[in-house]
């Protein structure tokens, strides 16, 4: 117990036995079950990220036949975009998918845009799974 903690408990800012009690509150199993959940959703968080990048690279590679490069660059793109922009209103990201599909229709590869921005909108929702768990 520090010393600073101490003169409040004594002046009576601060009661320690509170702190004791939240202390205990942790160790009970409604506590543990809801640790758990959110190290499941943080796993299923960054497992959706990494699948989702794997996905879009070999379907861009195999399927739409973009050179590997060049997928995996736009894989980064996308999760820059997703990273830098995720407090931005939901219209930014809206705005930001539009134009994924018109340049897709403007590059020949609208398939694969579309693709890229529904990952765009995996990343979103990922990020902000991590933010709430945080």
């Amino acid at each position: 117990m520090s010393g600073l903690k101490r003169k409040e408990e004594e002046i009576g800012l601060v009661e320690l036995d509170a702190d004791k009690e939240e202390e205990s509150s942790q160790d009970s199993p409604a506590f543990q079950r809801a640790a758990e959940q959110k190290s499941k959703a943080v796993r299923m968080a960054l497992a959706a990220m990494i699948a989702g990048g794997l996905l879009l690279i070999l379907l861009g590679t195999l399927v739409f036949h973009i050179p590997l490069i060049t997928a995996g660059f736009v894989v980064v793109i996308e999760a820059v975009i997703a990273s830098a922009l995720n407090n931005s209103p939901f219209w930014v990201h809206v705005v930001i998918m539009a134009l994924q599909v018109v340049m897709g229709f403007f590059l020949e590869q609208i398939l694969f845009l579309v693709l890229a921005a529904a990952y765009y909108f995996l990343l979103l929702l990922a990020v902000k799974l991590l933010e709430v768990d945080a």
